[in-house]
Order: C-alpha cells, then structure tokens, then sequence
C-alpha cells in the first residue's frame, strides 16, 4: 500500500487501460504515501532531522531520503466501496527491492477470479528527472501494456489509488512550506506541510494540484493527507493507521482513502495489510521483469 506515504491522494475521474471509468487518488507528493508504506521507514530514520526543524523543504528531503527497509514481501485486502454502498474485495500480493538507482515494485491479483493474474510492474527512479517505468498485465488480454506519462492520473483497478501514487516522487520537483509547525494528527505529534508540483508536467502526471501533509516527528512517517485534484472538483483523503513495527521498522498496516466531490463520498478504498516481511531472502531480481509479470501466481 503505499511513497513516503503510505501512501498513500486526489481524485479525477480517469480511464485505467482495459477497465472503466473510475475516481483516482490523492496526492502531489503523495505518490509517495502508498508506495512509503510499502517499503517500510527505518526506525533510525526519525533522528534525521529535529523536531523543532521549520524548513519545509529538509523536513521533505529527510521524509523520502529516510532509510529503508529492502526486499519486502506483503499481503493485502483491498475494499472499494462505491457511493451506491456497493463493495468488492481484493487480495493482492506485492514483492518490492532496491537496485543501484531506485526500487522495483511487482503487484499481484490473487482474488477474486475475475481479477486474479491482473499485475502491476513498477520501476521506481530516485532521479526525478527520469520517468518511471510501470507496466500492466491484463490475463483476458494475455500481454503486458506500458503506462504511459498520461494516463498515471488514472485510478488503478478501479480503487481511489492512481499509477502515480504506486511510485515515489522527487522533493525537487515541489514547492514546500510549513503550514503549522505543531498540530496533532493520529495521536502524533506532527508538522503540518503544504506541497504543490513545480510543472505542469509533475501536475498532470499526478493529477494533484496541491497536498496538505500531516509528518510524524517521531516517526517520519505520513499520518494523513488532504489532496486538491487537478479535474473533477474533487478532494481526497488519506489516513494511514495501526502503524507497528515490522523488525524494528514502522509500518502502517491500514490505510483509508475517502474521495470527495461537493461534499459529498464519490468511493472509498481501504487497505489492510494481512502479512508483512522485510529482508526475505526469496524475493530477487528475477521478479521484476515482464516474464515475470505475465507469468501470475
């Protein structure tokens, strides 16, 4: 689930290749939410920086230049619900590890059986000048197909989550300032940071004109979110929550997403991690290649 946060958004009612249309999710720099709360934060990491910091821009840098956990493997459930009420659930398995200049993600459908195989290839750059690579296997297709630059605003398997929000961004690319530097969110003690992109090209790739980021001091760690979206008029927010330690790294192993227009619930996504491991020997390179992506489970 989830760059520096996990994470894990905004909303704008955009087309995924090969399913209908459906709400996005929410986050500038929020791409970063997600994908944060799938890589894991160092427990370490918190010292980097004083609480009594007020340069935004450090306080950012320290968030996603933390140190991370490596070869991770989890399970999770995914629940969307609609504004009619209606619910689906999905299981999803996701294997994630680093190499020399950024991390690679593989995402996996497990259920249900209309969606099980369905797969996500990301490749995520530290430098964020280079675009990210993601590809998207569909089994009723039998291929894998490239996301392109355009079309990473676009929901992801129906969820309030975005394409964008399953990789990390870089601080450099955004415009930062501290709104409150002391305020209460999730029973943490946090700073409270307004992003906004620098281009209009970071812009239409995430489809947020700007966040609202709640930080933990004492864990670096996002605690939620408030995301404007480029189109539709829409809020999104985001609430990451049972964060324990997975061998002595903090992991949020629930996170909410809420997608809002005219006051109003347009769906909601909810994240529960069901297993979670750091440093596993089984996960390796050979997982992060297209072969590897159209093979399923």
């Amino acid at each position: 689930m989830f760059a520096s946060q996990p994470m894990f958004l905004g909303s704008l009612t955009a087309r995924s290749p090969g399913h209908g249309s459906t709400p996005a999710s929410a986050r500038p720099w929020a791409a970063s939410l997600v994908i944060a709360a799938l890589l894991a934060l160092a427990p370490h990491a918190a010292y980097a920086i004083a609480p009594t910091e007020t340069d935004a821009a450090k306080i950012m840098a320290a968030v996603e230049d933390r140190e991370t956990g490596d070869k991770g493997q989890m399970r999770m459930q995914m629940t969307i619900k609609d504004s009619a009420g209606r619910s689906r659930t999905r299981v999803v398995r996701s294997r994630t590890m680093k190499f020399k200049g950024g991390t690679k993600q593989l995402m996996l459908f497990e259920s249900p059986a209309d969606v099980r195989n369905t797969a996500l290839l990301s490749v995520d750059y530290d430098d964020g000048a280079k675009d990210d690579d993601q590809w998207l296997y569909l089994p009723s297709l039998r291929k894998s197909t490239r996301i392109s630059s355009s079309d990473k605003s676009g929901a992801f398997m129906g969820s309030d989550l975005t394409y964008a929000d399953m990789t990390k961004k870089d601080p450099k690319n955004y415009t930062y300032k501290v709104v409150k530097q002391d305020v209460k969110a999730g029973g943490e003690a946090c700073w409270l940071i307004e992003s906004r992109p620098k281009t209009a090209k970071e812009q239409r790739e995430t489809g947020y004109l700007k966040t609202l980021v709640w930080i933990s001091k004492s864990k670096l760690l996002p605690v939620q979110v408030k995301a404007w979206v480029k189109e539709g008029k829409k809020l999104k927010y985001t609430k990451f929550g049972q964060i324990k330690q997975v061998a002595g790294i903090w992991i949020p192993h629930r996170i909410a997403v809420r997608t809002v227009r005219a006051k109003k619930v347009v769906s909601t996504t909810r994240l529960s991690f069901l297993s979670y491991k750091l440093n596993d020997p089984s996960v390796k390179a050979s997982d992060f290649t297209q072969r590897r992506l159209e093979k399923g489970l």
